[in-house]
Formats: C-alpha cells, sequence, structure tokens
C-alpha cells in the first residue's frame, strides 16, 4: 500500500511539472478554445449566487472614491504613459500615488522629479523592498475606498475605473472587478481571464494585476506578501479568496499588461511550478480542503443595491470630451435604423466623441463599432432592474453632452 502511495505521489508530481512546464505555451498550442475547455475542467461545476438586496452606504464626498497605487522599479521609460492613462480616466474621483521603490536608474529619477511637480500626485519614496512592499506602502497612506494597483509599465483603458466601481458599486456581494487582458509590447494577444474561482485558482492565477477591490479587504488579510518570490498577486488573490472575495470579470479588454519576454514576465512563467508549491505551503487549506473551498462558493451572495449611483452622482466626479454625442440602445434594430441620423450628427463634432450605452449582448456593427471611443454594455455592468438608474444618471453627470432623440420616444 505504501508503495502504490509514494507511485501515485509522484505521478501527480510529474503530472504538475508537466503542466506548469507547457503552460507558458497553450496560448500557441492549444488556441483560445482549447484553452476555455482546460478551463471549465479546471473551475469546476458553476455555483449561482444567492440573490439579495441591499442599501447603498454613503462613502464621504470628501474622500477619494478611488486610489490607484504605481509602484515603480526603473521603470522611467515607461512610468509617464502609465500615470496618464489614470488621469485620463472617464472617473475622476481618484487619488493617484507613485511609490518610488528605491529607484537608482538615473532616467527614472529624473522622470519621478519631474511628475513629482503634477498636481495631485503623491510621492511615496522607500528604499528597494520589491512590490507587494511597494504596494503595502502606497495604500497604507490611501484614503480611497477602493485600490487599483498599476504596475509601471501597464496601462489602463479610460473607462476602466469606471466600470468597475459601477459594479461593485451596483452589486455589493461582489468584492473585486477585473477586465479582460490586452497583452502588449514583446506579445500581443487577448487574454479572457474570469471571475474569481476558487478552484481554478489553485492552478492559474487568473485575474488581472490591476483589479479594483475593497481597501478593507486588503486589510482583512494583512496587505501584499513582503517576499521576492514573484508571485505576490497570486498570493494576494488567494488571500482575498478564503476570506470570501467573490471576484467579477469584464469581458472587454480594458487593462493593458506589458509583456517583457527575457525579463521578470518570463521569470514568472518559468517558476510557476516553484510557486505552486510555495503558496501550497503558505496556505495548505486552500489548496486541500475541498469542502472549504465548495463553502466560500456557496457563501457567495449577489446582493443588488437599491441606488447604485449614490456615490457616482455628482458631474465633478467625471471627465469627458468637451462636447460629444451619445446615444442609447435597446435592440440591435436601434442602430440599423439611425444610422443615417447618426453619421450625419458625428460629422459636425470633431475628434473622437461618441459614447454609447446599449441594452443587449449582440455586438455592434462594423460602423459603429468604429465610431464609438466607450460603449457601456448594461447587461455586462449592472442589474436589469438598475438600468433606468444608469441612464438617468449618465445624462445628469455628463456636461454638454448631445443626447440624440431616434432612439427613444
Amino acid at each position: 500500500m505504501t508503495v502504490v502511495l509514494s507511485l501515485m505521489a509522484s505521478l501527480r508530481r510529474l503530472s504538475l511539472d508537466i503542466a506548469f512546464q507547457v503552460r507558458p505555451w497553450l496560448p500557441r498550442m492549444l488556441g483560445d478554445s482549447a484553452r476555455k475547455v482546460v478551463g471549465r475542467l479546471l473551475a469546476g461545476p458553476e455555483i449561482i449566487p444567492r440573490r439579495e438586496s441591499a442599501v447603498a452606504i454613503r462613502w464621504p464626498a470628501a474622500m477619494p472614491l478611488v486610489s490607484v497605487i504605481v509602484p515603480c522599479f526603473n521603470y522611467g521609460r515607461f512610468l509617464p504613459q502609465a500615470l496618464r492613462s489614470v488621469r485620463r480616466q472617464t472617473l475622476q474621483d481618484i487619488e493617484l500615488i507613485l511609490v518610488d521603490d528605491g529607484s537608482d536608474d538615473p532616467r527614472t529619477l529624473r522622470v519621478i522629479r519631474r511628475l513629482a511637480r503634477w498636481a495631485g500626485l503623491r510621492v511615496v519614496r522607500q528604499g528597494n523592498s520589491g512590490p507587494g512592499v511597494a504596494r503595502n506602502a502606497g495604500i497604507a497612506v490611501a484614503k480611497g475606498r477602493y485600490i487599483c494597483c498599476l504596475d509601471a509599465d501597464d496601462l489602463l483603458a479610460p473607462d476602466y475605473l469606471e466600470k468597475c466601481v459601477i459594479v461593485l458599486e451596483a452589486d455589493s456581494g461582489t468584492r473585486l472587478v477585473h477586465s479582460w487582458m490586452q497583452l502588449f509590447g514583446d506579445e500581443c494577444r487577448l487574454a479572457k481571464t474570469r471571475d474569481l474561482n476558487v478552484e481554478l485558482l489553485r492552478f492559474i492565477n487568473h485575474l488581472g494585476a490591476s483589479a479594483v477591490y475593497h481597501r478593507d479587504d486588503w486589510q482583512a488579510v494583512g496587505g501584499y506578501s513582503i517576499h521576492r518570490e514573484q508571485h505576490e498577486d497570486w498570493d494576494f488573490w488567494i488571500r482575498l479568496a478564503r476570506i470570501g472575495t467573490r471576484g467579477k470579470v469584464l469581458a472587454e479588454p480594458l487593462f493593458y499588461y506589458r509583456r517583457h519576454l527575457a525579463g521578470r514576465a518570463r521569470a514568472v512563467n518559468g517558476r510557476g511550478l516553484r510557486a505552486y508549491h510555495e503558496l501550497s505551503r503558505e496556505h495548505p487549506d486552500f489548496f486541500a480542503n475541498s469542502l472549504l473551498r465548495r463553502r466560500l462558493r456557496e457563501s457567495y451572495r449577489q446582493r443588488i443595491v437599491v441606488d447604485p449611483f449614490l456615490n457616482l452622482a455628482e458631474p465633478g466626479q467625471y471627465g469627458h470630451p468637451a462636447r460629444f454625442l451619445w446615444i442609447h440602445l435597446r435592440s440591435p434594430a436601434d442602430a440599423r435604423s439611425c444610422r443615417e441620423k447618426i453619421t450625419s450628427v458625428m460629422q459636425g463634432l470633431t475628434g473622437p466623441s461618441l459614447q454609447v450605452v446599449v441594452e443587449y449582448k449582440e455586438p455592434l456593427p462594423d460602423w459603429l463599432g468604429s465610431l464609438a471611443i466607450i460603449v457601456y454594455r448594461l447587461p455586462m455592468l449592472l442589474d436589469k432592474g438598475q438600468w433606468p438608474a444608469f441612464v438617468e444618471n449618465f445624462r445628469r453627470t455628463r456636461g454638454e453632452a448631445i443626447y440624440h432623440p431616434c432612439l427613444l420616444s
């Protein structure tokens, strides 16, 4: 019997070793469809969260709603672009904190000195301690209800924070939101990340590094790991999962992750098996106890907030073009019937200025998709009963917007 158990353990170690060795090459070997199948097998059966109603909790108007933490170590060549992607967010109720993690590159030091003069940017300096410590240092001084950590070489789409916060404010049972991930740099592909899944999380870090989550939850789990093992994100998501955090993905690429095939990202892929073993030792109950994981999933709740825009109702919380057109599509037929009117109005506007609110899941026609700078897909963001509140709030808070009347009576 001992021999059989030993053999089974050896086979398990061998299969894990093979799996982690080939994992970095799966996108090229299998394609998106095959990877979806593997993901479903690892994720286990879906458990639908119980639905409840909830009341919005007012956030103090004097406090930022979101704190964005940008740790930087010798990435001065990328840093301004990352910070500009935050400054250009449609949701402007944010604070921006740059953590200089002991940079010693002259170019980076010059860039940080120049950026320190930016209005509204707080700079925290520390000796080089690694990304986990740098993130913790930034979050420790942050005042926002929600936290987003953005690495200095990555980027956010303009509507990333707004959409993440809409979901968090509208469903208080969701405690973390992220989006699909567009890889760029040395590798260009779309990574269709997933909802937080405790079964899948044992084998794959399937959440984006810039997921938006509650600051209270960061505090509850003791923050990010301070060790330099290069998988601090994965460890942190497990910590959140263990306290019952429910996470949701937005099915569009709003987070841009820069790949450096010769650098840190490649090292992480090559050390996936080592990370798995280290994390399973750090969180043995999470990895070994299937009953615990099932209880976590069964504890999830969908808490639909009655007043989802209580903390998103002020025009000053938003940034937008000086003058733009927005349209509201209830069905695909709306776009077809109003094409001529929409294109006519667009000819009178300068620059990219069309935003579209959509009540269905079908893709937009190519002509409309090419014109729209932002698309709000309400089924992805909100419960159906909350859609009218979104439309009314959008109408009130967007300044000099042209709302085309051809689509609604």
